[in-house]
């Protein structure tokens, strides 16, 4: 049963705010568990496709895990343009090529 479906019997028979202990809590837990396998997966198919490990610190080598996910278009593109100038200084301060 889906979700919006449970809530709206739940709110029809007056059960609103019950705990879940049948076999729909059940359910609940393993799609929670699916949802976690497919949260790490995403790590494991970018590490095929780019050779690269997204969850090792490029710096030390520790793992390092996803603390937020940026979807704001506008924090986006300021943490972009900062990355652009800080790129551009450095290839300014390198020595040119011999």
């Amino acid at each position: 049963m889906s979700r919006g479906k449970r809530r709206k019997a739940e709110t029809e028979s007056g059960e609103v705010g019950v705990a879940d202990t049948g076999p729909d809590s059940r359910a609940a837990r393993a799609e929670s568990r699916d949802a976690r396998a497919l949260r790490r997966s995403w790590a494991q198919l970018i590490k095929r496709v780019y050779e690269v490990d997204p969850l090792v610190c490029p710096s030390c080598g520790s793992e390092m895990k996803v603390i937020a996910f940026i979807t704001e278009h506008d924090a986006i593109d300021s943490i972009l343009r900062h990355l652009e100038r800080r790129q551009a200084e450095e290839a300014e301060a390198r020595a040119p090529p011999n």
